[in-house]
């Protein structure tokens, strides 16, 4: 495979991430309109956060902050490229896909990364936000989704809950994840075809959430996100999901298992009872990074999660704090919380307020600064820690476009 390396100056600034709002089954979407005109400073009032009016809710609740993915097509269907985030680099708008793939890999996703994974940023961020609760599903581990769906990639993702809002006529904010008890093969496959979605949840763990929450969703365990739960989600690349609760959802009984069939799909689903100590071992607890003064810095996720993704909160207090930021050689992709301020690297700055998003690729993360004009907060988002991706077994070799 040959690279067109010409942006490769251009690829040491920061770059831009314009919303990238695609559609799904569910409805939602009125919180993350309120992010992206203000950023989280307006989601954390009671007073004004914890409303039931949806009139903003609509069926494009996910914004795809930095995707080299396309949302998932039907079979039979024609390809489209929603999903694709889309930059521009040196006055040329280009997609995120093409700018690794056709361009420069190594520039964007650094040489470590594309060494263990070839061409690829080696994950997704989503921002999404409920006005329903999802249907029960999971997704495939590395393994299933390579014997039977293609791809080297599973779907392991991490929730960071930013928002909550209490809706009309549903329970409290929180989320589902994982059985509580062993699920026989044959009741689960009596639970999706009779569409027994009282048993499905009842069988499930259950917990309330809250802003600033971070959960770890292991590819195959079962979960489901409730209404009114705005976050930000990282996982693989890979838009794979099995939908064992179709009733209620425009969700077609073949996407349900992309059109795979039940006698194949069926085993995409961790059966196994989850502890509830095992369920608390999913649930993230930030740890705190040495910084300077008026710098707060904070891991997000464990250690667990470094085969696919990382996550990491700075918080610069005091006007003109500078801090460089410290992934040399990995693609970064940062959303603006609160607060505004300014990212610069060799090949430029770019201006920051709360509810934009950006990302650096590897060329600019290297000698990247992170400066505040008032109380600024990011949360960036990385991609698996090379070693530890190549700890799980992966082999050096070209990984492909993501599916």
């Amino acid at each position: 495979m040959t690279f067109d390396a010409r942006t490769r100056p251009a690829l040491t600034a920061p770059l831009a991430l314009p919303p990238n709002r695609v559609a799904r089954s569910y409805r939602g979407g009125a919180l993350l309109d309120r992010f992206r005109a203000s950023g989280t400073s307006g989601l954390t009032d009671e007073a004004t956060d914890r409303v039931a009016d949806t009139a903003a809710d609509g069926d494009r609740p996910e914004d795809w902050v930095a995707s080299m993915l396309r949302a998932w097509t039907p079979v039979g269907k024609a390809l489209s490229d929603e999903g694709l985030s889309v930059v521009t680099v040196s006055d040329e708008e280009l997609t995120l896909r093409d700018l690794v793939q056709r361009r420069d890999p190594v520039a964007v996703g650094g040489n470590a990364l594309v060494r263990v994974a070839g061409p690829t940023t080696g994950f997704v961020v989503k921002l999404l936000d409920t006005a329903q609760r999802l249907p029960v599903h999971c997704h495939p581990t590395r393994p299933f989704a390579e014997r039977f769906l293609g791809s080297r990639w599973g779907k392991t993702e991490a929730w960071l809950v930013l928002g909550t809002r209490q809706i009309a006529g549903e329970e409290p904010p929180s989320i589902h994840l994982g059985f509580r008890r062993d699920v026989e093969r044959q009741e689960l496959r009596r639970w999706i075809e009779d569409q027994e979605v009282g048993a499905l949840l009842e069988a499930m763990h259950h917990r309330t959430v809250v802003p600033g929450d971070a959960w770890l969703a292991p590819a195959g365990v079962p979960h489901t996100v409730g209404a009114g739960v705005f976050l930000a989600k990282l996982s693989e690349p890979t838009d794979f999901s099995i939908v064992a609760e179709t009733a209620g959802f425009p969700i077609a009984a073949d996407a349900a298992h992309l059109g795979m069939g039940w006698d194949v799909m069926i085993d995409a689903f961790h059966r196994g009872g989850l502890s509830d100590d095992e369920l608390e071992a999913l649930r993230q607890n930030p740890e705190a990074v040495p910084s300077a003064a008026e710098v707060e810095h904070v891991r997000l996720l464990g250690a667990d999660a470094d085969p696919y993704f990382r996550a990491e909160r700075m918080t610069l207090s005091g006007h003109g704090t500078t801090r460089p930021l410290p992934w040399p050689d990995t693609f970064v992709v940062g959303i603006v919380t609160s607060g505004s301020g300014s990212v610069t690297s060799t090949g430029g700055t770019l201006r920051l307020r709360a509810g934009e998003s950006f990302a650096l690729p590897a060329a600019a993360a290297t000698d990247a600064n992170l400066q505040a004009d008032e109380a600024l907060e990011v949360l960036f988002c990385l991609p698996p820690d090379p070693d530890a991706l190549a700890g799980t077994g992966w082999q050096s070799r070209d990984a492909g476009p993501p599916s």
